[in-house]
């Protein structure tokens, strides 16, 4: 022990710049590797999107949602939480795995897998909360589909409206505004969880939480009060053709919403036995 007394600073010196290196090996990894996890929530937003317009237009269902909804879901949902993506800590198991090759792409066959199943499952579900607001209201799927045939039924064949085609309307005492209020919620809801589970690209939320980025927490909290400010502010309310929605509405979105936190988990799963493999 006294022989080693001499050395002590040496050695103290030699366990500082050990760390420092380590640090900044796992820096620059995360860097490399993990620091794209700020694109998937844009990708799979515009995926999610397309596939929504496209279900509704084979279906054959009225507009779910408008030039301006789509508008509003590109400021709320892509902006802000990218951003705060960008500040995510390095994974706990950043040094545990090996670095990524130099030729490695950006988007591997599995990343892109995964965009078009979690983007898949966005648009159906904002689709489905769409029709399922509708089938609530006694319109099943069956006239949804044909409204365009609206004219030709008889007054007073849709509950609650004397005109049939004024259930398919977004104007004041029309009915498509409460069906597309849910489908655009259900969407920027979807979004805003698919930010806050890509805190990390590998890790289940249970090992690496969103709170471990305190600015995805402020990222995601912003677009939430903007767009609670657009369905319960009269004048914002009517400008955007949406609704105040109930609690019975609030109950269909999270139904409809908070499965993609599930099917981000399995796929995180998949991620991390491919990279063990």
């Amino acid at each position: 022990m006294l022989s080693l007394a001499p050395h002590a600073p040496c050695l103290t010196f030699a366990n500082v710049g050990m760390l420092l290196e380590h640090l900044r090996i796992s820096s620059d990894r995360w860097d490399y590797g993990d620091q794209p996890t700020c694109l998937p929530p844009i990708s799979r937003c515009n995926i999610g999107e397309v596939a929504a317009v496209f279900i509704a237009t084979l279906i054959g269902l009225p507009e779910v949602l408008g030039p301006l909804h789509l508008l509003w879901v590109n400021l709320v949902t892509d902006g802000p939480p990218a951003t705060a993506l960008g500040f995510n800590p390095p994974d706990p198991s950043n040094m545990r795995r090996p670095p990524r090759g130099r030729s490695d792409p950006l988007v591997t066959p599995f990343t892109l897998f995964r965009y078009i199943v979690t983007g898949g499952y966005v648009g159906l579900a904002t689709v489905g909360a769409f029709i399922w607001e509708y089938h609530q209201r006694g319109v099943p799927i069956e006239k949804l589909a044909r409204w365009g045939e609206c004219s030709t039924w008889d007054e007073g064949s849709i509950a609650g409206f004397e005109v049939a085609c004024d259930a398919f309307g977004s104007g004041p005492g029309q009915g498509k505004a409460a069906a597309s209020t849910v489908a655009l919620t259900t969407l920027v809801v979807m979004e805003m969880l698919r930010a806050l589970c890509s805190v990390s690209e590998r890790e289940s939320l249970l090992r690496k939480p969103p709170w471990a980025n305190r600015f995805l927490l402020l990222g995601v909290t912003t677009p939430i009060l903007l767009h609670m400010a657009v369905l319960y502010y009269a004048p914002l309310a009517t400008v955007f053709k949406l609704t105040p929605l109930v609690r019975r509405e609030w109950m269909t979105v999270a139904a409809f919403a908070l499965p993609l936190v599930l099917i981000e988990e399995l796929l995180k799963l998949v991620a991390r036995c491919l990279s063990h493999n």
